[in-house]
């Protein structure tokens, strides 16, 4: 029965997507680096091998369908990218698949989408962050997805609801195209107005590469090239709100 929902649920999220994963060239931030907040280095998505034979017993070989069509959610493709931040504080697992790019996650031996994903680089980087101050750790995901209008998507992953809610979506911008990830911070002089709290969260704009022979688009690097804003909440639900400059 759990292997049929999956199946089900997969197919529903191909039928509204809008196109192929992936295209064979990294996307670049049109934003200019500022010097203060920027990374130095590029930072790596984790991506191994554990704990896929046991995830990979739980869906089975799914064969997905709509523009998905003839392709399989198969073991070898398959990757633990959790982060290290995710994994020291929860027992989720976030798998990715590096030819599609479906993007999903493992709670309690459930699994959910945690992300969209056709046309784009699906599931980027996560952080736990209790939202909702219930106790249980929820999720903050970059992703991105879509070809022909690539937009790049900061959601919550309510582990309690069990569902994502869109926080900030590229589209709606004048800069639809850039890539962005997320990032815990202490609060700075760039910060937007109201933030009170000793802890934070970012959103950067990034230049992703995949620089790997094979093209395994599971495991990505990624620099900064600039704040562009934060994550908090008001009114009990998270909103992003843009950095001053």
């Amino acid at each position: 029965m759990l292997k049929r929902i999956i199946v089900i649920a997969l197919v529903i999220v191909c039928i509204f997507s809008l196109t192929a994963c992936g295209s064979n060239t990294s996307n670049t931030s049109n934003g200019e680096a500022s010097q203060n907040q920027v990374a130095t280095g590029y930072m790596k998505t984790p991506c191994r091998k554990d704990s896929v034979d046991e995830f990979m017993d739980i869906i089975g070989e799914v064969e997905l369908g709509g523009l998905y069509s003839g392709m399989k959610l198969e073991k070898e493709h398959c990757y633990n990218v959790t982060p290290e931040s995710v994994s020291a504080q929860t027992d989720y697992k976030i798998f990715k698949f590096s030819d599609s790019c479906v993007s999903l996650l493992l709670i309690d031996n459930e699994i959910y989408s945690i992300c969209e994903s056709f046309g784009g680089f699906g599931f980027i980087n996560a952080v736990p962050w209790d939202y909702d101050e219930n106790g249980t750790l929820d999720l903050l995901v970059a992703s991105s997805w879509g070809s022909g209008l690539h937009r790049s998507i900061i959601s919550v992953f309510d582990t309690t609801t069990k569902e994502s809610i869109t926080i900030f979506d590229t589209s709606d911008t004048d800069n639809p195209s850039i890539d962005l990830f997320v990032a815990t911070s202490s609060p700075s002089a760039t910060m937007p107005e109201g933030i009170d709290t000793p802890i934070y969260y970012e959103v950067y704009s990034a230049r992703i590469e995949v620089t790997n022979e094979d093209y395994n688009l599971a495991d990505l690097s990624y620099v900064a090239t600039d704040i562009i804003g934060a994550v908090i909440v008001e009114n009990g639900k998270p909103v992003f709100k843009p950095t001053s400059k």
